[in-house]
């Protein structure tokens, strides 16, 4: 083969090399762009949740010790407008119908079943529920806690702002699709498991 053939072929292989490899790195790089745009929006939409006005929700919860484990089913709601939070026990049956609502300085509690009612005044709300949604928006705005990402869920982990070291450390999980709360794990200051929260129905407004 002519030498100065052989040289026109190999540069036209060059040049065919060097485009594709470009085309490669353009879809490579338009590939990463779509994929980090479409996680922002995604996040960006879950984090309405820390903007919310109201929320009701019925959780299953168990709380361990190191002697027993206790489950319960419990309604929550919250009102911002209102600065109130109420949570209403409805499993056990032994428990069934206590209600406590929290608002402003006020906590209430009562049973419904018995037609009974406690109201203590000024109360502290360092020793509110740590079980609350609008709770840990408030410990992971405070501690500038962090978010992790798995294909399906947003994983934000907070410290809590209150002196109960059972319940120092909080994750909860947002599924990306549906946009509202999986589950919340709350752990002691030794990281062992106290509170394990799973939410059954959410309804988020804002």
């Amino acid at each position: 083969m002519n030498i100065f053939l052989l040289y026109k072929v190999l540069l036209n292989m060059k040049k065919k090399i060097l485009i594709i490899l470009f085309l490669l790195l353009f879809l490579l790089i338009l590939f990463n762009f779509l994929k980090n745009g479409n996680n922002k929006t995604n996040q960006d939409k879950v984090n309405n949740i820390f903007n919310m006005t109201k929320y009701e929700a019925e959780i299953d919860v168990t709380i361990k010790s190191n002697k027993n484990e206790n489950k319960y089913i419990i309604k929550q709601s919250y009102n911002k407008k209102q600065n109130e939070i109420i949570q209403e026990i409805i499993s056990p049956e032994n428990l069934r119908g206590i209600k406590i609502t929290q608002k402003e300085k006020t906590l209430t509690i009562e049973n419904a079943e018995l037609n009974l009612s406690k109201i203590f005044e000024n109360y502290n709300p360092i020793t509110q529920n740590d079980m609350d949604l609008e709770t840990f928006i408030e410990d992971y705005k405070n501690s500038k806690g962090t978010v992790q990402e798995s294909e399906e869920e947003f994983i934000y982990k907070a410290s809590s702002k209150s002196n109960n070291k059972y319940t120092k450390n909080k994750t909860l999980y947002i599924n990306k699709s549906t946009e509202t709360p999986t589950k919340m794990i709350i752990k002691d200051m030794n990281e062992n498991t106290t509170v394990y929260i799973v939410y059954n129905k959410v309804e988020i407004k804002n």
